[in-house]
Parts: structure tokens; sequence; C-alpha cells
């Protein structure tokens, strides 16, 4: 009684369609959305490096709108103030500035009154 190999198997016909389907399953999976990790606080993207390359030290207060500061972390090793104009461009003011310091001071100030 012994074994010989036959060609009329019907299960090996379907096995290169496997890695197909799988790929194609593991793709469409990707293209999901995830309930589990979404959140209200947190941005569904992070830049990975400093958005700073290059700073202004000295602006006038009246020409900011919005003042956004972000802190030295994984992503960038510098503390990075990010000035809104009111003419809607965005400007990177050196932190160590003496007059940038005293424009955060100030909004800081006026935020807490």
């Amino acid at each position: 009684m012994g074994l010989s190999p036959t060609s009329s198997c019907s299960s090996t016909s379907r096995l290169p369609v496997l890695p197909g389907l799988l790929l194609l399953s593991l793709f469409l999976s990707t293209l999901v959305p995830s309930g589990l990790t979404k959140r209200a606080d947190v941005e569904p993207f992070v830049e990975l490096r400093c958005l700073c390359m290059k700073t202004v030290s000295g602006i006038h207060p009246s020409n900011i709108q919005n003042l956004e500061v972000l802190r030295a972390g994984p992503h960038c090793a510098n503390v990075e103030v990010i000035a809104t104009l009111k003419n809607g461009n965005k400007v990177c003011l050196d932190p160590e500035a003496p007059k940038i310091k005293k424009i955060v001071q100030k909004i800081l100030e006026s935020d807490l009154a």
C-alpha cells in the first residue's frame, strides 16, 4: 500500500490564490479606520520634526493674531514659538529673544486676566 503523488488533487490548485487573498485582506484592513485609536483631543497627524527652521527675533505684538508654543520633545529638541499674524501668515519666533519673551509673557498675562 504505497502512496503515490497524483496531479488531480484539488487543494493544491487553490494554494496560489491564498497569498493573494491574504495580501488583499491586509491591504483592505489598512484602509478601514480603526475606532479604537480615535480620540478627540489628539491630532491625527503629528509632525515628527522641528517646524521652525528659521526664526524671527522681533515682531510687533499688534500684528499677532494667535500664538502657539510647542514644547521640546521627541519630535524636536527646541521650544518653538509660532505666531499667526493678522494677515494669515505664520512666523516662527525666537523663544530666547528678550522681545519675544516679553510678548509671550504679556499674552499669558492677558489670558489669565
